[in-house]
């Protein structure tokens, strides 16, 4: 279950899947309404705190300390960018209440400062979401390390993992996402769309490399047809309601249909299903290799 604990945020991306025009002026959920919610959260399912930006709420230490004591047994994630980490102090209160069933995903866009400030259009966000990054490290918190495949940023990835692979040792692990083309990334599609065939020889040449530096590596959002079969146990199954992705027409045939991650929807409706080829044999699939 993914919960929202504010709309509000520090950065503005061109690629966030909220139309940022208008949720900026949302108002936030009550706290006892946030922990109402997490009371009510099925047994063994994963909770997501998201935003907006969620370390922006006053009380987010509050909520986090409930979650954790609430669910001591389940993995509760949030989703930030991380720039509060930055600072020494709210990076140390944030490892006080760690434990081993949480974990944070932070977005770093880029190893070059200026792509990343360019999506997120606040200057110097990379410099503190970096920071915060090697603070939670540091601190033994658990960090899931998210890069978002776009067209701003994905011919550089090679130089990306190259910069994560020097400059952060003790991140759990790292997940290569498929964007979803909602909100902003919708509305700036011109700027950000990139195939998924375009982008997923960039993307198994950099699982590659972070998988020889010993990270864990995850795919999210690649059709498996798009990838060749070597990295199909990165990339399967759904991580989103499936009332959001798709198949397309052609995919009915398909012998992986059942473990594929499916298609956003409105990648589809960006630009149709046509690169999307249903693999029927099992000699199809040793030909992905």
């Amino acid at each position: 279950m993914e919960w929202p604990l504010t709309f509000q945020c520090n950065n503005d991306c061109i690629s966030c899947i909220f139309d940022t025009r208008q949720i900026k002026n949302m108002g936030a959920p009550f706290t006892k309404e946030i922990k109402n919610t997490i009371d009510n959260v099925p047994a063994g399912e994963t909770l997501c705190l998201t935003g907006g930006e969620p370390t922006l709420r006053k009380d987010f230490f509050e909520i986090v300390q409930y979650a954790l004591k609430k669910r001591p047994n389940e993995l509760l994630f949030i989703v930030s960018n991380g720039r509060l980490f930055s600072k020494k102090r709210f990076a140390e209160k944030f490892k006080k209440l760690s434990r081993q069933n949480l974990r944070i995903g932070i977005p770093l866009y880029s190893h070059d400062p200026k792509i990343h400030d360019l999506i997120t259009q606040r200057k110097g966000s990379w410099k503190e979401t970096v920071q915060g990054i090697e603070n939670l490290a540091e601190n033994g918190v658990k960090v899931e390390l998210r890069i978002l495949m776009e067209a701003l940023n994905y011919k550089d990835l090679k130089e990306t993992a190259e910069f994560i692979s020097r400059k952060f040792q003790n991140i759990e692990r790292i997940v290569l996402i498929n964007l979803k083309y909602s909100g902003n990334a919708f509305i700036n599609r011109g700027d950000v769309f990139v195939k998924c065939s375009e982008v997923a020889p960039f993307v198994e040449e950099v699982a590659l490399i972070l998988m020889k530096k010993g990270f864990e590596v995850k795919l999210f959002h690649f059709p498996l047809c798009t990838i060749r079969s070597d990295f199909w146990e990165m990339a399967k199954g759904t991580t989103k309601n499936t009332a959001e992705l798709a198949f397309a027409a052609q995919c009915r045939d398909c012998r992986m249909k059942k473990e594929c991650p499916m298609i956003w929807k409105t990648y589809l409706a960006i630009a149709g299903g046509s690169e999307f080829q249903p693999i029927r044999t099992a000699s199809q699939a040793k030909a992905k290799k």
